[in-house]
């Protein structure tokens, strides 16, 4: 793991997700709704520079939206795994790892080209976390995530979820419904 002295801090008040990350990457916050993801809460990349890309994003962490209770998150791991155990593809695999005190799944998916890592996190809130590296810096996304460049691993590895924050926190859902409640009081009073 590299010394994460020097590194800056996420956090979303929102969600309650926070990170640490090397001041060399830079955050960008995402509209969920432009994914098309409609139980994503918040979608949140760390972009980085290589010499040949420039402007890459380095991890994306697609938080969804409410809490998961151990029951609902025990069903899903039950349904993921099942999957993981009639696969044909020898390069595919599922292997557990804990994060932030919670299970997590750490998940190699193959397409023809390439295999591609993602890391399911299931409680307290869903939240899925990706490398979207590569072309000539696709070494640094090849499973399973590692420190190199850029440190992947020890990023990952400094998640957490502020439960209590997110809990009493509005969601992006509520917000939306009291701006609509609210333009609709003004246009029933004709402000």
């Amino acid at each position: 793991m590299v010394s994460s002295a020097g590194w800056d801090s996420y956090h979303n008040p929102v969600t309650g997700l926070s990170f640490r990350y090397p001041p060399s990457l830079r955050i960008q916050e995402r509209d969920p709704r432009s994914f098309g993801l409609p139980d994503a809460e918040e979608i949140t990349e760390l972009v980085g520079d290589t010499k040949v890309n420039p402007g890459t994003v380095v991890l994306r962490f697609i938080v969804n939206r409410g809490e998961m209770t151990p029951e609902t998150a025990a069903a899903k791991v039950r349904t993921i795994r099942e999957r993981y155990a009639t696969d044909t593809d020898p390069r595919e695999s599922l292997e557990t790892l804990q994060l932030d005190g919670h299970e997590a799944l750490l998940v190699v998916g193959c397409g023809r080209a390439a295999c591609h890592w993602s890391i399911r996190i299931l409680q307290p809130h869903e939240c899925t976390i990706l490398s979207l590296l590569a072309g000539a810096d696709s070494d640094e996304a090849v499973p399973p995530p590692h420190d190199g460049i850029f440190p992947l691993l020890s990023i990952i590895q400094s998640v957490h979820f502020d439960v209590d924050a997110a809990s009493v926190q509005p969601t992006r859902l509520d917000r939306e419904k009291k701006h609509l409640a609210d333009a609709k009081a003004k246009s029933i009073r004709g402000i």
